[in-house]
């Protein structure tokens, strides 16, 4: 019985060396090792790439991110009207049951995203030992979400101008693919809070030139002065306080447009952020307070006024703009199994190499625009 075990384990082992170990055990087992670190990094991975979008990171702190579990669309609940049953009455004085609407849903359409790490059959052979796989692995990691974060900002931040390119105030809609050209992206802040309020366009399936509750604030400035011109944001601002629902807590503004507002200030005065969630969440102090708010800026906000757009090199910056945000009225939902996870490593048919891909799959939408405005034309030459 010995002598047939040794025989057979001799004639395994020969057959292995003649045909070869499909799959290798080395393969298996680095691929096995990167899969597991990967995955083993993913709450980071995702804290990274939320807390690289201010404003996304902002909305999370505000408790206004929320999982679902799939789903053809993202349904918003919403509330376009009161409920006229609220009365005085006295005693045996009679009650109104009238039966009541005024309760919609807005539905946002699911939008995914993927970035992929890749190891190249070279590359395993040169990081064969367990640290520099893990190396290797790490450094094409923040690689990847240093790209998937970008990607997710340009879609959030910008989107892309879709028509009226050539005049002023085109219409933003969702970034698309670049290989799957039929995808889109999530909702960006210029779809959701519109330069031309009444536009004819549905946001969340509910036209707001057929619906006059669901069109935000929006305000041409003509500003010359730092005095006009926070005059002009002190208007917005209440615009979008109006009714239920508080004042707007974030201002997102394009560079020059935070720095005309920072030039603004009195050097007696003091207007600084002091809740430390705050300042964590968007990474120090460079938020300064409007009001309630705190106004941000992000190098990628267009210029919808006249259709500038950065991230596609579309036009050319000639006035800035600030977003008036309401984060009560914002929703940032994402798929409850596909919010930045990460797939094996595996190995495709025509290539010496093994890939992965993190994976994200979510909706941005919001489910009371008339709490948004947006300040819009604003002079880049004001100085005093």
């Amino acid at each position: 019985m010995k002598f047939l075990r040794a025989w057979f384990s001799s004639l395994l082992t020969l057959l292995r060396d003649e045909r070869g170990q499909i799959p290798s055990s080395l393969t298996d087992n680095y691929d096995a090792l990167l899969t597991t670190t990967l995955r083993a990094m993913q709450p980071t991975i995702h804290d990274n790439i939320t807390r690289g979008n201010n404003f996304l990171a902002y909305l999370r702190s505000r408790d206004r991110f929320r999982r679902q579990d799939g789903g053809e669309r993202v349904k918003v609940g919403l509330m376009h009207g009161l409920n006229t049953t609220a009365d005085i009455y006295s005693g045996y004085g009679q009650l109104n049951t009238a039966p009541q609407d005024g309760i919609t849903s807005a539905f946002y359409d699911w939008a995914q995203l993927s970035v992929s790490i890749s190891i190249s059959g070279k590359e395993r052979k040169q990081n064969k030992g367990q640290s520099a796989a893990v190396s290797l692995l790490q450094a094409k990691t923040e690689q990847a979400m240093a790209s998937i974060q970008q990607k997710l900002n340009d879609c959030i931040v910008s989107g892309k101008i879709s028509s009226g390119t050539s005049s002023a105030q085109g219409q933003f809609v969702a970034r698309t693919g670049t290989m799957d050209t039929s995808a889109s992206g999530p909702l960006p802040l210029p779809a959701l809070v519109d330069v031309t309020a009444t536009r004819s366009a549905a946001i969340g399936n509910i036209n707001p030139n057929t619906y006059g509750f669901w069109a935000n604030q929006a305000t041409a400035s003509s500003a010359t002065t730092f005095a006009g011109l926070k005059q002009e944001m002190q208007t917005i601002y209440n615009n979008c306080m109006k009714g239920v629902g508080g004042p707007p807590d974030l201002i997102l503004a394009d560079q020059v447009g935070w720095e005309e507002y920072f030039n603004s200030l009195q050097n007696q005065e003091r207007f600084v952020i002091n809740d430390q969630r705050t300042v964590d969440v968007l990474n120090g102090t460079d938020a300064i307070a409007f009001r309630r708010a705190a106004l941000i800026w992000d190098e990628i906000v267009p210029d919808p006024d006249t259709n500038a757009d950065i991230v596609d090199s579309i036009g050319t910056m000639t006035t800035s703009t600030m977003y008036f945000i309401n984060s009560a009225s914002m929703e940032w939902i994402v798929e409850s199994d596909t919010d930045f996870v990460t797939t094996p490593f595996m190995r495709p048919e025509n290539q010496d190499a093994t890939v992965a891909q993190i994976l994200w799959m979510g909706a941005l939408g919001t489910n009371n625009r008339r709490k948004n405005g947006v300040l819009s034309s604003i002079s880049r030459t004001i100085t005093s």
